[in-house]
């Protein structure tokens, strides 16, 4: 009988232990995955791009027909040539903004001071034969694109639905 009372001692023990260690393990575990969900939001609908003007690099992307199908494929492309952060959240940008299915094959010069947008308006363009020499000779990396504060502004309105 002593043996019996021990073992149901030390499972009383460990359940006490337990009603207090799994709330907080899960509540790590929440604070940690909500964290993560804002900042993937956030990078959706707030246009930034990985670097800063002064810090970027331009990369030669080769997009294949068969990766053009598909945004995540093409997140994944640019997110493992260091030009966004998240190759998801690329995908769920150009679905948002209706570029999942107008991104075309071929290879542009873009750069990691490029926002989401800038990087799908230019992947839905048809590709010109820009070289390497003349995107770094460009200030920005990002061609003629507008980037003016009006259309920014309308584009924000837009995401918002207040227009």
């Amino acid at each position: 009988m002593k043996k019996r009372s021990d073992f149901i001692g030390i499972i009383e023990a460990a359940m006490g232990i337990m009603i207090y260690v799994i709330p907080i393990v899960c509540g790590f575990f929440i604070i940690t995955w909500a964290g993560k969900a804002y900042h993937e939001g956030y990078k959706i609908f707030v246009e930034e791009s990985l670097d800063a003007p002064g810090f970027a690099h331009s990369e030669m992307v080769t997009i294949s027909a068969q990766d053009a199908g598909s945004a995540l494929a093409v997140g994944r492309i640019l997110e493992k040539q260091d030009l966004i952060s998240s190759g998801i959240t690329f995908a769920i940008k150009a679905r948002l903004s209706g570029y999942d299915d107008k991104i075309l094959p071929g290879t542009f010069i873009l750069s990691s001071d490029m926002t989401m947008q800038q990087m799908l308006e230019k992947l839905s363009k048809t590709p010109g034969t820009e070289t390497m020499d003349q995107a770094e000779g460009d200030e920005t990396g990002t061609g003629d694109m507008d980037t003016g504060g009006a259309g920014q502004e309308k584009e924000n309105k837009d995401v918002w639905g207040q227009y």
